[in-house]
């Protein structure tokens, strides 16, 4: 199989999982959005966990990168982590209010999902050692409060634009906390 035939593949399980959930889906759904059979699919990935951790992680790696790039026009880490959070965070919000089944996605009961999330904590605590930023706990702690504590604000949120709000007052409040270390 070609690494092009891998990648349409991903690409296309992402749009199917994003639309109908992990619940929902099926491989016979996945071989089809992939234009391919279902047992060339098989062939690509044992079953459909595989095939939901494949394209869930390509996914996040996506956003990462557009997240770096967005954050590194940015001055000061408050101001990176909020953008940070938000690109990530009330985009999920969105994709979750728009195709509730999409919520598997996101669903920390999944071995991908903790793993995209501990990839997006180490990013933030790079936010914060290169900030200089200092606390009473480890950068990587410091960085799991703040992306966790974000995420669950949704909880209560009634728009994207309230749940914003909430991820800037948190943001806010927890680098009020930290001390920035002069070079």
């Amino acid at each position: 199989m070609s690494d092009q035939k891998l990648k349409r593949t991903v690409i296309a399980a992402g749009e199917v999982f994003l639309r109908y959930g992990y619940a929902r889906t099926t491989m016979g759904d996945i071989a089809k959005a992939a234009g391919i059979s279902r047992p060339s699919l098989y062939l690509l990935f044992p079953g459909k966990e595989q095939v939901f951790a494949a394209a869930t992680l390509f996914l996040a790696k996506q956003r990462l990168e557009e997240i770096k790039a967005a954050v590194s026009s940015c001055e000061g880490v408050e101001k990176k982590l909020t953008l940070a959070c938000e690109m990530l965070l009330v985009n999920v919000y969105e994709l979750q209010r728009a195709a509730p089944d999409a919520r598997d996605m996101d669903d920390l009961a999944f071995p991908v999902v903790r793993e995209i999330y501990a990839m997006f904590v180490d990013f933030f605590s790079i936010i914060l050692v290169e900030g200089g930023v200092i606390g009473t706990a480890p950068a990587v702690e410091i960085a799991r409060v703040m992306l966790y504590g974000a995420r669950g604000l949704r909880n209560v949120a009634q728009s994207s634009g309230e749940f914003g709000r909430m991820i800037r007052l948190h943001t806010a409040l927890l680098c009020g906390s930290l001390i920035k270390v002069e070079p």
